[in-house]
């Protein structure tokens, strides 16, 4: 009887064993699932041609979402899946949305979302100004920062990573287009261009930063922001043999 009762009781150990280990292979199997289904993307905006007369004409179709607030400028992003390449935003005039969706989420990410094409800064008077007057694909922002009790250094201008030309031709504007550094003054005015093919860039004190350059020959460059004076850093290595 005893040995009976012993066989029992090995026989639903094992069982509760198999038991477990097969719910914890099912999870596994369905957490490493869903971490492939949702890899990330990077960013693709279409360009698309609405000038053909004979074709209806189809405005883009905007999201818009809060991001910051500078001083007295709130800073909303625009994001979209397509461009218009004969879309343009002229001054202060943004009265071209095709009845724009907005984002009623009011949580401000330090980070532009994958479909950033513009930028609206928006002061409470009513006046509007855009970043770009043509859509690009906005990477990357680094916010003006004028107060030293606010942690990182402090930044005298914005400064974007934009992409605005189809460089490879495939009719789309993503990471393997070439990348541009610009500045633009807090609310958004004033953009100016920096330099062309960039790989990033670093803010590493006070309104100085490092950027790469991507090309044949990579090159570093060091940014004065202040002044807008541009260094190349000479990093070349000459080596000689005997």
């Amino acid at each position: 009887m005893s040995k009976t009762l012993s066989f029992i009781k090995k026989s639903n150990q094992v069982l509760f064993f198999v038991a477990v280990t097969l719910f914890i292979t099912v999870v596994s199997i369905d957490f490493i699932t869903d971490l492939f289904d949702n890899k990330y993307e990077p960013p693709k905006i279409a360009l698309v041609d609405n000038k053909d007369e004979h074709t209806q004409v189809k405005k883009t179709q905007y999201t818009i979402e809060y991001f910051a607030k500078l001083k007295d400028v709130y800073i909303f992003e625009l994001s979209s899946k397509e461009i218009d390449i004969n879309q343009t935003h002229d001054g202060e005039i943004v009265e071209m949305f095709a009845k724009p969706k907005v984002s009623l989420d009011l949580y401000t990410a330090p980070y532009l979302s994958k479909n950033a094409v513009n930028l609206m800064f928006v002061r409470e008077n009513g006046e509007r100004h855009m970043l770009l007057k043509k859509d690009g694909l906005i990477l990357e922002i680094s916010k003006a920062k004028f107060a030293t009790n606010e942690a990182g250094y402090l930044l005298d201008k914005n400064l974007y990573l934009i992409i605005n030309e189809d460089t490879n031709q495939s009719g789309y504007l993503d990471p393997d287009d070439s990348a541009k550094l610009f500045t633009s003054t807090f609310d958004g005015k004033d953009l100016s261009l920096v330099l062309q093919d960039i790989g990033a860039f670093n803010l590493i004190s006070d309104n100085k930063v490092l950027i790469s350059q991507k090309g044949k020959s990579p090159k570093f460059y060091a940014f004065e922001v202040h002044s807008s004076t541009l260094t190349h850093l000479n990093t070349s290595i000459n080596t000689s043999t005997e």
